[in-house]
């Protein structure tokens, strides 16, 4: 009655993949940078940004709002590891061009730890 079609197993991506801590390697996106080595300058440009971005808007609205009106620089620093953590979120998003996406919970993970810590930071000050 003719073939029966292949069924793929649904990839989850909620979780890390299998062998996900490979990606952390140097070497792990040198066949990305073989294929596209002008693409790849802009990749690393966008994932520094990514990953930057959530603490430069930290540290300017700190200094440019908070700093004026008070000195509480150890929440500052909670706030700006909170930043840090958004962005590390961010950067995950940018794993996705070169297949090295870690997962959803990842993501919503650095968001909700990273948004907890800035908020804390600065509804303390």
């Amino acid at each position: 009655m003719g073939k029966k079609a292949k069924k793929s197993k649904k990839k989850s991506n909620w979780t890390p993949p299998k062998g996900a801590l490979a990606y952390f390697n140097p070497s792990s996106d040198d066949e990305f940078k073989a294929e596209h080595p002008i693409g790849y300058f802009f990749l690393v440009l966008l994932g520094i940004t990514a990953l930057l971005m959530p603490v430069i808007i930290f540290m300017y609205y700190y200094i440019v709002y908070i700093m004026p009106v008070t000195d509480s620089p150890a929440w500052m620093i909670l706030g700006w590891i909170g930043s840090f953590i958004i962005g590390i979120g961010f950067f995950n998003f940018v794993g996705i061009i070169i297949k090295q996406y870690l997962g959803h919970l990842v993501s919503i993970l650095s968001f909700l730890l990273g948004g907890i810590m800035v908020a804390l930071s600065l509804w303390l000050m």
